[in-house]
């Protein structure tokens, strides 16, 4: 039963108005202790959805004998307000390149976004991609970025770990003054699976993971994916998300999976 009840709150909360939950709950406070879950369900305050009131008698049933209706009152309300502060801080901004979206669709360029989280980066920022080419801008701000003493990693794709499937490593798009400056990782072959033609795996995702806020995108760090390519992509500021990716690749580096080029092959 224990398990049950947590659902139920929960389908009422993510339905139930603000205003006329906060009545709901002030009125189960402040309800006799001794009050049948009859009455209380005529305490409830009107409304037109009767698919609201019902999911309530459903929390009110669930209660009888678990807890006081004072208590109950208390539980739905911080479930609520939890609920919703979970739903602030949890935002999602589509992204795009090539083809602008129609006017009536919110969305931002690509590099733009990118851009603006290595410019207010303030502690780290690990970027994961295939390629890399023309990517001047970028290499300047993360320059500036390290100056600033903000950790950088950089994960890449090298034609010798990808046995030809990327002509150019996307090392050599980035400048000497900052190779020298930050913490640069590849996929070995030998750790990577092979397809039925005998073709390692490819290191393909897109990913930056700036201080809290994680940028995933169809685009590399190109000039073309930039300015011409169709591409779109995410910005996503969710703890439970920035955890994941920075635990993922933690995870792949702690475990050699994927590992950090030396100083003598960068230079």
């Amino acid at each position: 039963m224990a398990q049950s009840f947590a659902p139920l709150i929960h389908a009422l909360i993510v339905r139930a108005q603000a205003t006329w939950l906060n009545r709901a709950c002030e009125n189960l406070r402040t309800a006799p202790t001794i009050a049948t879950a009859d009455f209380i369900k005529k305490c409830i305050p009107t409304t037109g959805n009767a698919d609201l009131v019902f999911l309530f008698y459903r929390v009110i049933d669930a209660a009888v004998g678990r807890m006081s209706w004072e208590s109950l009152g208390y539980s739905i309300w911080i479930a609520f307000e939890i609920h919703q502060h979970d739903h602030e801080t949890r935002q999602i901004e589509m992204l795009w390149s090539g083809p602008p979206p129609a006017d009536h669709l919110a969305a931002r360029r690509i590099d733009q976004a990118l851009y603006d989280l290595i410019a207010s980066a303030k502690r780290e920022i690990l970027l994961v991609t295939f390629a890399a080419v023309k990517v001047e801008r970028l290499a300047s701000a993360l320059l500036k970025a390290t100056s600033d003493g903000v950790k950088v990693r950089l994960v890449l794709e090298f034609a010798e770990a990808s046995e030809g499937q990327l002509s150019f490593d996307a090392l050599k798009a980035f400048p000497p003054a900052l190779v020298k400056m930050v913490d640069v990782y590849f996929w070995p072959v030998e750790n990577r699976g092979r397809n039925q033609a005998g073709k390692p795996g490819k290191l393909h995702a897109k990913l930056a993971v700036v201080d809290d806020v994680v940028l995933v995108s169809s685009a590399n760090l190109t000039d073309d994916a930039f300015s011409r390519n169709l591409e779109v992509g995410v910005r996503i500021t969710d703890i439970g998300t920035l955890v994941w990716a920075k635990e993922y690749f933690d995870g792949l580096i702690n475990e050699s999976i994927l590992r950090k080029v030396s100083s003598f092959t960068k230079v």
